[in-house]
């Protein structure tokens, strides 16, 4: 049966006798004490009653003035006021009780010393308020398998203004995203104040929400968060570049572009050039050698899909390299700059019509260089701006978005600049320092801005990229920043894999996936819908070494064609199939 509440602050009076519970023995033992009036009321807990009154007469029944009655509360946790009141002359004494936050029976005791009857007893009863408050009390932030159900309820507690626990309140349950199911759409809340039900995950990997409402209530819905896990796949790939170790890719349509590093049976000098086919088989059909480097160490596609760049490293030919795309397969030489040890990355930039490459110059004197890239002009790549970088080992990737660079400067942390968003007046031929971040890690290496389907641009997703050796060991965290402030950037949470570090990593925004380079760890898919805090370990949906145990140290990872790409310093490319 459902417990009532009361809406009403005043409640209705009951006139009644409650028998004496004790006799007190001294002066005035000839004096009798009853209840008058103010016996069994019902109220609202919190609220104040109608008077308490007691008699007190002498032994020929005649009402005795100017005694003293003392008040009490027995139980509920109420007030009474005032402490002590004396009799008038028809032998009435009364006192305020004003009632506890306990639902049910709530006492209050008036004593007259050596009086029959004393003490006597006022028994009320305190009705549950209406609701005011409902909180997510377990359940939230659990990871099962697609088309499981969960292992524990999701349980919300619904309590009155004064924290009492309410029975008989209906709670909604309704699933928002991720199309799993409820073992009920209405619960109704028990003697405790708890209402919950079980889900069931729905048949896609990644973020599903569940929401918990109350007509009218403050705070209400509240929303609880689970991740559905799936595997990876291996749809082909793998183990086809021997000689060399393997470093970043590119995928643009049917083709895929890697980079190589260092020296394995063969410097790093070379790009590899691959046809993507529908049965999921990479098949090398080029290589683009470059003399006088020794590790291309970052590759990208313009967004058009006709220019490819790498940066290159090492030895006298090392800087930023152009090619056209006109033929994908035969990437055709267009321009390249020398930049003393090299560039460590260059990312394409579009602001204000024109195409743009910011590439981190290596350490030593490391530095932002800028290019205005147009394969038209006379000068193919102009450098239009340098932006040197404090030598606190120097700068490694940079994220450019809306008019936003994001410096992933090592040990200085991340920089953020405006070269052409408008926010502080910056451009690509003057770039404005907006704020920076230092993540508790130190060794900053890369950085996601992301854009959920909503709209949203609250996360900066950072990797930490600490030692390693490759085909051994690794070390750095995901680090999570909260930059809806952009001028007061604040990390918020993290993921950790134990033994291994992250390097590069993609973000699936419409499934609000991101996919990280794991190093010896593998490629980790982790679900970053909803609100992020704390450790997000719990958030995993897949992991997966896609060269088997010694034989997997993943240097990229990016989604292309539906399908997740890696590119493997030890085993090559692979493609696989997203969880």
């Amino acid at each position: 049966m459902r417990k009532r509440y009361w809406a009403g602050t005043i409640g209705v009076i009951r006139l009644g006798v409650v028998a004496a519970c004790s006799s007190d023995e001294g002066p005035g033992a000839n004096r009798t004490v009853s209840i008058e009036s103010g016996n069994d009321q019902f109220a609202v807990v919190g609220s104040e009653l109608a008077p308490l009154v007691v008699r007190v007469v002498d032994a020929n029944d005649t009402p005795e003035t100017g005694v003293d009655v003392a008040w009490s509360v027995v139980s509920g946790g109420g007030s009474i006021t005032p402490a002590t009141s004396t009799t008038d002359a028809a032998g009435l004494a009364s006192a305020t009780f004003t009632l506890g936050s306990t639902v049910g029976t709530q006492e209050a005791r008036a004593s007259v010393p050596g009086a029959d009857g004393s003490p006597v007893t006022f028994s009320e009863t305190g009705l549950a308020s209406a609701p005011a408050q409902m909180t997510k009390l377990s359940g939230d932030r659990q990871a099962g398998p697609v088309g499981a159900e969960l292992p524990l309820p999701l349980v919300v507690q619904i309590r009155d203004e004064f924290g009492a626990a309410l029975e008989g309140v209906d709670v909604s349950w309704n699933v928002v995203t991720g199309g799993g199911n409820l073992s009920s759409a209405t619960t109704t809340s028990d003697a405790t104040g708890l209402a919950k039900v079980f889900l069931t995950l729905g048949s896609s990997a990644g973020g599903q929400d569940v929401t918990a409402s109350v007509d009218g209530l403050p705070g209400s819905p509240v929303t609880f968060h689970a991740t559905a896990r799936a595997p990876f796949a291996i749809l082909g790939g793998g183990n086809n570049v021997p000689e060399r170790y393997t470093s970043d890719l590119w995928v643009h349509g049917d083709y895929a572009y890697t980079g190589t590093w260092g020296f394995r049976s063969a410097s790093g000098n070379a790009v590899k050039i691959w046809h993507l086919s529908a049965g999921g088989t990479p098949t090398l059909v080029d290589s683009i050698v470059t003399a006088g480097i020794g590790t291309v160490s970052d590759i990208e596609v313009s967004s058009d899909g006709s220019l490819l760049v790498f940066s290159a490293e090492n030895g006298s030919g090392a800087g930023l390299f152009l090619y056209s795309l006109a033929d994908p397969a035969n990437p055709a030489f267009i321009d390249s700059v020398h930049v003393g040890s090299g560039l460590h990355t260059a990312a394409f930039g579009y602001i204000g019509g024109k195409r743009y490459i910011f590439a981190a110059k290596n350490p030593g004197s490391p530095a932002l260089i800028i290019y205005e890239i147009d394969p038209l002009a006379a000068q193919p790549i102009d450098p239009v701006d340098t932006l040197p970088v404090a030598a606190n080992y120097g700068l490694h990737d940079t994220f450019v978005r809306d008019g936003l660079a994001f410096l992933c400067a090592w040990n200085s942390g991340v920089l953020i600049y405006d070269v052409g968003n408008g926010v502080n007046g910056g451009s690509p031929t003057n770039p404005q320092l907006v704020s920076s971040v230092q993540t508790s890690g130190g060794q900053v290496h890369n950085a996601w801005w992301f854009h959920s389907p909503s709209g949203e641009k609250k996360y900066l997703f950072v990797g930490e990229e600490g030692p390693g050796t490759i085909g051994g060991s690794s070390d750095g965290d995901i680090h999570i920043v909260d930059v809806s402030n952009l001028n007061a950037p604040v990390e918020v949470g993290s993921y950790h894999l134990s033994g291994a570090g992250t390097h590069n990593f993609w973000v699936d925004e419409a499934r609000q996936i991101l996919y990280a380079a794991y190093y010896n760890g593998g490629v980790v898919a982790l679900d970053i819908s909803g609100t992020l805090s704390g450790s997000i370990v719990l958030r995993e949906i897949a992991r997966i070494m896609p060269g088997g145990s010694g034989n997997t140290f993943v240097w990229g990872v990016m989604l292309a064609n539906g399908d997740v790409y890696a590119s493997d310093m030890l085993s090559g490319l692979w493609q696989l199939k997203a969880p």
